[in-house]
């Protein structure tokens, strides 16, 4: 899937918002990259919604406005990306279906949209799936500092 992914982001334009030196894709690129997510990676016979539940989420106005920043820049993009990919795994669920898929590509896309390349090994590809499935569904855990050193283990 990543790769298949990687390859059409780089034939598309994304656009994105700068605040504060830090880049975010904008909410069109996010319905973008969820549509083809969806149509793209659908099971056979699986039904697929393309429905926004909250475009107001995606603005990600709070996590680009309201955030305390780090004196460390990588630390700060790495926690703002902890903070977007939570966003629909839990919080938000913009989306009526693809909000995992449509999650984790967001968060790659604003991580190396700001200089940090995630690198996730297609071999680990269930554990990662795995780690994921518990974020959407275990409210009660903090992700935040889950997902922030899930990252920082595989940039």
């Amino acid at each position: 899937m990543f790769d298949h992914t990687k390859k059409w982001i780089s034939k598309n334009k994304f656009y994105y918002d700068e605040i504060h030196g830090i880049k975010y894709p904008t909410v069109s690129t996010i319905i973008d990259i969820h549509d083809f997510l969806v149509d793209a990676f659908r099971s056979e016979g699986e039904k697929i919604h393309k429905g926004i539940l909250s475009d107001a989420v995606l603005s990600f106005s709070g996590i680009k406005y309201y955030m305390k920043g780090k004196d460390d820049k990588n630390e700060d993009i790495i926690i703002r990306a902890a903070h977007i990919f939570n966003l629909f795994l839990e919080e938000g669920h913009p989306f009526v279906d693809g909000n995992k898929r449509t999650g984790f590509v967001v968060t790659w896309l604003f991580l190396l949209l700001n200089g940090i390349e995630l690198h996730l090994p297609s071999f680990h590809y269930k554990k990662h799936v795995e780690k994921i499935n518990a974020w959407a569904t275990l409210s009660s855990r903090d992700n935040i500092s889950e997902i922030t050193q899930w990252i920082k283990q595989n940039i």
